[in-house]
């Protein structure tokens, strides 16, 4: 039974690890690009916060890659911005702002190809003030945002990489550094396959022992 229990815990440990793996996908129809140098990560201008040559997409649009229940799990990873910008997604309660930083995470079902829903709005005298996925713009004339996906920040590991740009076409200072927003992404499995699993093994440990 002993051996039973372990080798289930590792089965499901490698499923786990497996269904991970390309749950989110840029839709776009934009070019992936070298992340601009005149980014500035809140320590002078440089790129030491991502891996060199890091690419990401301006326009695209963030999207489930299978049916799946995901925990998506936000937070603030920096800004360079003086206006008040803020992060909302799922709940209106879910935010998070370049004054105050934070974090938060909440599991909703998608579909295969659907939107993960968010918005970046911001606080200064732009028009429209805010961009939501599945409505992202080229970054040269309004408010946008882009995105990195399976990357680091500053050594720490994420699903995708989210970067506001509050200004676009007005005083557009070409970059997308305003407010980072670090994203991981999971499964959250159902009790109903773990049980089947586990059957699984037990009859699979049965069979052997009978043959033994």
């Amino acid at each position: 039974m002993k051996l039973i229990k372990i080798a289930a815990a590792a089965l499901i440990s490698l499923s786990s690890f497996a269904a991970q793996a390309g749950l989110l996908y840029i839709d776009s129809p934009y070019a992936d690009q070298v992340v601009a140098n005149s980014n500035d990560f809140k320590f002078g201008k440089s790129m030491a916060a991502l891996p060199s040559g890091q690419m990401y997409n301006i326009g695209g649009n963030l999207k489930a890659n299978q049916d799946a229940v995901l925990d998506l799990d936000f937070v603030f990873l920096g800004k360079e911005a003086g206006w008040n910008n803020k992060f909302t997604s799922g709940a209106l309660t879910n935010l998070i702002t370049t004054g105050g930083g934070g974090s938060f995470s909440y599991s909703q079902y998608f579909a295969a190809g659907a939107l993960i829903p968010f918005t970046f709005t911001t606080g200064g005298a732009v028009l429209p003030p805010s961009v939501s996925n599945g409505s992202n713009n080229d970054g040269d004339h309004w408010v946008s945002f882009a995105i990195a996906l399976d990357t680091t920040f500053k050594g720490i590991k994420y699903d995708a990489i989210l970067f506001f740009d509050d200004t676009g076409g007005y005083n557009d200072d070409d970059n997308h550094d305003d407010l980072i927003i670090g994203l991981n992404v999971k499964t959250v499995p159902e009790s109903s396959a773990f049980l089947l699993m586990l059957m699984g093994l037990a009859g699979l440990f049965a069979a052997r022992r009978m043959k033994s």
